[in-house]
């Protein structure tokens, strides 16, 4: 049998980049992709950015679909909400032209019934799209839940006809067969060790050719996709309810604000680092209730859980960590700020044509829900599990700019560049921790911005 099928898979909770990986494989012109098959929900969003810019978000459509001559596959392992597919379809109408997207019989539908179950049964995080209520009803044999019928170009596919047609692919040896992943190792229902703050299934490769009919000795191998600091969703919902979404094993809990600061300086983030540049403005009780004041009280509640009425009248409270997270949550829609709470050292690059230092905000949002994201530091013990599973042949460090802003949007080739020691030893040691190379460091979210270790792709 031929080994060509490729899986990219998240190596932490979610969010690490997958679509751009994605994306640069599909896009690759050296390279055949014959066929691509996601199981997704629309639990999840996977975002591709064009070499120009162009952000295109999928739910549930294979990222593959930007390579106009990759034939497109839908699994049984996903759910489909019509409403949330129908305008997904209409999104990427430019890229999929008038190819079909070939859709398995056993894809259920979502419907209203199966968000509301959610919001009234699970209360340890979750973004509530309805995936595992239905999930729930497909293996109990409802006899209420409905399938996928067909939509436009998006058709129905027996069981025999979907494993004929994908299989074809498998078969030829002058092509590849990718398989999209959806959401991170580390929400995994069995193995990720965060029960219950986890999503409604298994995430692995193992479990990807499952729900896509293939056979593990069709395998090539996997790219794992990881981050420099994982990330968690906000527990805070749109409602402004508090539902805890859980930790990050051992890693400590960080502030976007912490992130900022180290990326400018070359730095890894730890405790205390932002006293370090404190100014006698945090010692102005009223420049900190003006913060308090203004900035949103779902924000408020994600610092400060229950206790928002609390500081608002008690402002001296306030840790120094919290206040400059409330300064750059005041200025998060400008995208960079000054501060006068941090007096930070002179650094060219944040000086130049500005006059002054300004502190890039690089916080992040669900591509979902649109809450902002914790932020953790990485605890290298459950990486090492997710290898232990997965094996993969190659990590895909995205996020790589969150170490040193230095390398934002910048393409390269991994030997013609210096690293500074902490860079240096924070590489190698994801090397040996994991007993597995780094194939690339992406640097930014359009497609190509990174640099190259290694191929992507065994040959």
């Amino acid at each position: 049998m031929n080994r060509n099928v490729i899986s990219v898979l998240d190596g932490a909770a979610g969010s690490c980049g997958k679509a751009k990986v994605i994306g640069e494989i599909a896009t690759d012109k050296t390279l055949t992709l014959g066929a691509s098959v996601t199981n997704c929900m629309p639990n999840a969003g996977h975002t591709f950015v064009s070499n120009r810019g162009k952000k295109t978000i999928f739910r549930n459509i294979p990222v593959s679909i930007v390579n106009p001559k990759t034939e497109l596959f839908i699994g049984p392992g996903s759910a489909i909400d019509m409403e949330v597919f129908k305008e997904e379809y209409e999104r990427v109408k430019p890229y999929l032209g008038d190819r079909k997207i070939y859709v398995h019989e056993m894809v259920p539908l979502i419907e209203e019934r199966h968000k509301e179950y959610e919001r009234k049964n699970v209360k340890s995080g979750s973004t509530f799209k309805g995936c595992g209520a239905v999930s729930k009803e497909k293996l109990m044999r409802d006899p209420n839940l409905q399938f996928f019928k067909t939509y436009k170009n998006a058709i129905v596919c027996s069981n025999d006809d979907w494993l004929n047609l994908l299989h074809s692919h498998v078969d030829r040896s002058n092509e590849y067969v990718m398989l999209e992943g959806s959401q991170g190792c580390d929400l995994s229902l069995n193995f990720s060790g965060n029960y219950p703050y986890v999503t409604s299934r298994n995430v692995s490769t193992t479990q990807l050719l499952s729900d896509s009919g293939l056979p593990a000795e069709s395998l090539l191998g996997t790219i794992m996709v990881i981050r420099p600091f994982p990330i968690r969703i906000s527990n805070v919902t749109k409602k402004g309810d508090f539902i805890y979404t859980g930790a990050y094993g051992r890693g400590e809990e960080l502030t976007w604000s912490q992130i900022n600061i180290a990326s400018m300086l070359g730095t890894y983030p730890f405790e205390g680092d932002l006293e370090f540049f404190a100014t006698d403005a945090f010692d102005n009780k009223e420049y900190i209730l003006e913060l308090l004041s203004s900035v949103d009280e779902n924000s408020l509640k994600q610092l400060f859980k229950d206790k928002v009425e609390y500081y608002l009248n008690h402002p001296e409270e306030v840790s120094f960590i919290e206040a400059c997270e409330l300064e750059r949550l005041l200025y998060k829609d400008e995208g960079s700020y000054q501060s006068q709470l941090l007096d930070l050292p002179p650094i060219d690059e944040f000086y130049k044509d500005k006059g002054e230092q300004y502190i890039k905000d690089l916080s992040e949002q669900t591509t979902v829900t649109q809450m902002e994201r914790r932020v953790f530091d990485l605890d290298i013990s459950k990486l090492k599990n997710n290898c232990k599973i997965n094996h993969p042949y190659a990590l895909y460090l995205n996020f790589f700019q969150h170490l040193d802003s230095g390398f934002h949007h910048y393409k390269g080739l991994f030997d013609s560049i210096h690293f500074n020691k902490y860079i240096k030893e924070y590489l190698n040691w994801l090397e040996y921790e994991t007993n597995c190379e780094l194939a690339s460091l992406g640097t930014g979210a359009k497609n190509n911005e990174r640099i190259i270790k290694k191929s992507l792709i065994l040959r």
